[in-house]
């Protein structure tokens, strides 16, 4: 992964046929996990010296577990093209450990066949000093082979023919554009007027008119709705036209902002000169988008004036509590009931991007859904691949202003989980360690059941209180605070959690009681692109205290990829921990925005990490709603980045600031 523009990032799981992995006879053959790294010191023609090639270091396999891959290396890269003929991509280095000598190789590109590619490398890997080599038959490779392959390249796809330490090879590639803005064209989108329609053909109200006739509200609510906004308020006052609203349909709230404007100018009041939407979440209203000059805005939905021309009459800003539209909404539920009459119940691949999803929501964002889940376990002593698959049951209901309720159902359909028979030998408390006792216990299980209060008592202060069942293994009660400071470079929050861990079954709990407490502070670093930092501090699940870092880059695809590490002061002495040098919790997560690979829009995500999941050192409890990720992901995702209209209008390269 091309995690900066001066670091590569590799993870490798590696197993070696045949040999054997000693854990057992349900583990196979060996296996490992290794990480590397390359830095960037000099760009190509840095200082204005046009023949100065690239240069980088690297290692692979250092500090992350065994090290049996481990290698150091220093290499130099040049491009350069001849008129007629192509492009030849050359590189030379110098490695130590596994890597084993000087290497290079070259691979041109023909200006008459650009997606062809010929590439020749000379190979210092040193396989002798492989573990079990002479077992696995691959001590006799020597150092320095030559090895030759042809490549087609096609978009983001590479199909790779060659020749290998004397043997033919097949290789294939796929790469995934992370800084590509929209690498899948939104082609199923449709306008969210009438009929898919950008553009309305019904002449406008005026301000008496939009008086008088409740119809024009009427629309515009139920053109909202169906567009897939939820809890709306509106409201026309002194030639402002202000919208309070939300919506899990859109990737970007720039794109939700968007098609609420196009929809009300569509029915607003011929004197409507501003408009102010705010966005909001879980009640919390988190930026308001003010148009100053609403002629302008509706000539740029034309495509009658530019992006930069409606920039300067755009006010981005964080919403206040309350908003006009809230204190005083034109909206009455009985007059116009008409606008709430169309609740949505539909399967298959549906505009939250779940597979097979089945889902019932109100426009107060109440809702019903069954939905897959699937989760893998890597490398367990009983067997390298663990599964858990099976179906959620989840609800979601809105009590009053503030106040919601959740709650999920789990059913197992398949999994190997319980198989693991292996008993922890962790002295902290087995707040994790135990997971395979929560698999065998039950197949059907109250997973989550919590009632939530939400406040916002001041602008870029959010508060939340939380009580019930907050996972598989605990239940409890708890309190966060976040405070986002002006320009949303820094945020701050603090949690308090009263935890009692669920018994097996999940049909009471178990004598095991804590109190978690965590400090953390995030921070958007602006001369790292996409880059926050977070450092959390405080108690963990097993009564540890110690602190965490986090740091991950949020890509322009919105892909998000991160690490993390921990401190405390338990002492976790599991294989291959000590206690001279006890384990700790570290991990890789990611999060993959659906609407990256689907032609229309979503806001719905797949979230994966990688990390052990049978450790109770540094472990945290799931958090019934973190407060930051809502505020980070669902109201300033995008609003603080160039002039905060991305995909604003849906027009093509619109998405290039």
């Amino acid at each position: 992964m091309q995690a900066m523009p001066w670091l590569e990032a590799t993870a490798r799981y590696t197993q070696i046929a045949g040999v054997d992995g000693g854990l057992g006879p349900d583990y196979g053959s060996f296996k490992d996990k290794s990480v590397g790294a390359k830095v960037r010191l000099l760009e190509e023609g840095a200082f204005g010296i046009g023949w100065l090639p690239q240069f980088a270091v690297g290692m692979d396999d250092r500090g992350t577990g065994t090290g049996i891959f481990a290698s150091e290396f220093v290499v130099a890269n040049k491009k350069f093209g001849v008129n007629g003929v192509g492009v030849f991509d050359v590189s030379a280095g110098y490695g130590r450990k596994r890597l084993d000598g000087a290497f290079g190789g070259v691979r041109f590109s023909p200006q008459a066949l650009p997606n062809w590619r010929l590439v020749v490398e000379r190979d210092a890997t040193n396989f002798a000093r492989d573990f079990a080599s002479a077992e696995s038959g691959v001590n006799t490779r020597p150092v320095g082979k030559w090895n030759a392959a042809v490549e087609y390249t096609k978009g983001p796809f590479t199909l790779q023919l060659g020749s290998q330490y004397g043997k033919p090879s097949v290789a294939a590639y796929f790469s995934i554009p992370f800084q590509a803005r929209e690498f899948i064209p939104k082609i199923n989108e449709v306008g969210p007027l009438a009929k898919g329609a950008w553009y309305s053909d019904s002449p406008r109200p005026t301000a008496a008119q939009w008086d008088q006739d409740r119809g024009y509200r009427q629309g515009m609510l139920a053109t909202l709705h169906d567009e897939g906004f939820r809890n709306v308020k509106l409201a026309y006052r002194n030639g402002t036209m202000v919208l309070s609203l939300t919506s899990e349909r859109f990737r970007y709230q720039s794109r939700g902002i968007g098609r609420a404007a196009r929809i009300a100018l569509a029915y607003a009041p011929l004197e409507t000169k501003a408009m102010e939407i705010t966005w909001e979440n879980q009640d919390l209203a988190g930026v308001t988008y003010r148009f100053s000059n609403a002629e302008v805005l509706q000539r740029y939905f034309a495509g009658l004036t530019t992006r930069e021309a409606l920039a300067a009459h755009v006010d981005i800003r964080y919403a206040a509590p309350p908003k006009t539209a809230a204190q005083a909404s034109d909206i009455d539920e009985v007059l116009d009931a008409v606008a709430y009459e169309r609740p949505k119940a539909n399967f298959a691949f549906n505009r939250d991007g779940n597979l097979f999803n089945f889902r019932r929501e109100s426009y107060d964002q109440s809702r019903f859904q069954i939905s897959p889940y699937f989760s893998t376990y890597l490398n367990d002593p009983s067997g390298a691949f663990k599964y858990d698959v099976g179906l959620d049951f989840a609800a979601r209901v809105r009590i009053a202003q503030g106040w919601w309720a959740d709650g999920t159902i789990r059913t197992v359909l398949s999994e190997n989980v319980s198989d693991v028979v292996q008993e922890s030998n962790s002295e902290l408390p087995h707040v994790r360690s135990d997971a395979a006792k929560y698999k065998r216990a039950s197949k059907i299980k109250l997973d989550r059941a919590l009632l939530h209060r939400y406040w916002q008592p001041a602008e870029r202060i959010y508060t939340r209180a939380s009580a019930g069942i907050y996972e598989e293994m605990f239940g409890g009660a708890g309190v966060q605070a976040l405070w986002v400071a002006p320009g949303s470079r820094w945020a701050v929050d603090g949690s308090f959690d009263m935890l009692k861990q669920r018994d097996y079954k999940g049909t009471g709990f178990l004598d095991y009681r804590t109190n978690t407490y965590l400090m953390s502070v995030h921070h958007r670093v602006p001369w790292l692109d996409g880059v926050t930092v977070t450092a959390r501090g405080g108690r963990f699940l097993a009564g540890d205290e110690g602190v965490r870092g986090e740091i991950k880059r949020t890509f322009k695809s919105g892909m998000e990829v991160g690490v993390w590490y921990t401190v405390t002061n338990g002492h976790d002495i599991q294989s291959p921990g000590s206690p001279e040098s006890p384990y700790r919790d570290k991990g890789v997560f990611m999060r993959i925005p659906l609407a990256t690979m689907l032609a229309t829009d979503t806001g719905a995500a797949a979230n994966f990490s990688l990390q052990p999941w049978t450790r109770d050192v540094g472990a945290m409890v799931r958090s019934p709603g973190d407060l930051y990720d809502q505020f980070e992901r669902g109201m300033l995702q995008n609003a603080t980045e160039g002039d905060g209209l991305r995909s604003f209008s849906d027009l093509i390269g619109e998405d290039a600031p």
